[in-house]
């Protein structure tokens, strides 16, 4: 990908699950989905902003539950593909095809809950003054629109630094942990920072998320995902243990590996990367 647009462009033509280069597969994103549940356990009652909401596929996941649902989506492609998801669900979910900082976003409000999962994609931030001012405003936003909670998923800029194939795309941003330590200071709002992901934050804020762990609910969020993906017909034991890996979890993806044929196509992958997985958990001992 060589371009802002380009990004844009393979997102909205991805089929899920989509294991291809540049999009990963939609398993990972059900756990950032899981977790975001699990942190601010929304009920009946509750206005939920889905902020760069793509094809909506949090409202699609959060259809079980009695929430209020609005989708923000400035990328025309997506928000299309967004209301072909929503025409399958409940009335009281609803989209703006607007970029999150539009008036249109606050007046749809008041919210309760505010989301954004990987909303911080900007090939326009070409200085490292201009990137940090962008990761910045977009947390400030998100936190301003969360009345009694609000999740985040945005990539680690450390992360992406130590990356020298990643760091070259245009469409990457990401934020360091002491600019996040920085915004909670200033908006006097704490901030509960993870990763349960590796090389992105998890960023918890508001009432609803006091208190939530999410390296300990992690494997118990992996479980309920694995469950929907089974009920969904998704029984390929490599697909289980890819989940386990990326969680970090590291018992559970071994302990799945075991059911992967070596015949299976992703068999040699999978058991590259447990091995360095082993490796690295050794060293730390």
């Amino acid at each position: 990908m060589s371009s802002i647009g380009d990004y844009y462009q393979e997102l909205a033509s991805a089929a899920e699950p989509a294991q291809r280069a540049g999009w990963r597969h939609r398993l990972e994103q059900w756990l950032r989905f899981e977790l975001a549940i699990a942190a601010l356990r929304p009920h009946s009652g509750d206005h939920l902003v889905d902020l760069g909401c793509g094809p909506a596929a949090l409202a699609a996941y959060l259809k079980p539950l009695p929430v209020r649902y609005t989708g923000v989506e400035r990328h025309p492609a997506l928000i299309e593909q967004a209301r072909q998801t929503l025409a399958t669900l409940p009335s009281d979910m609803s989209l703006l095809y607007a970029d999150l900082f539009d008036a249109h976003v606050d007046e749809a409000g008041p919210f309760t809950l505010a989301v954004a999962i990987g909303a911080l994609v900007d090939g326009r931030a070409s200085t490292t003054e201009q990137r940090a001012q962008r990761a910045r405003a977009h947390v400030r936003r998100v936190l301003e629109l969360a009345g009694e909670g609000a999740v985040l998923f945005v990539l680690d800029q450390a992360a992406l630094d130590a990356d020298p194939i990643r760091a070259l795309e245009p469409a990457l941003l990401g934020i360091y942990g002491h600019e996040l330590r920085a915004i909670a200071r200033e908006t006097g709002m704490p901030m509960i920072l993870s990763q349960p992901l590796a090389g992105e934050w998890m960023i918890l804020a508001g009432e609803r998320a006091e208190g939530f762990d999410a390296l300990a609910e992690r494997a118990g969020c992996v479980e309920r995902v694995l469950e929907r993906w089974r009920q969904a017909g998704g029984l390929d034991p490599a697909d289980h243990t890819w989940l386990w890996w990326v969680a970090g979890e590291r018992n559970c993806a071994l302990d799945t590996f075991t059911r992967v044929p070596q015949s299976h196509p992703r068999h040699a992958v999978l058991k590259a990367r447990l091995k360095l997985m082993k490796t690295k958990g050794d060293k730390a001992q």
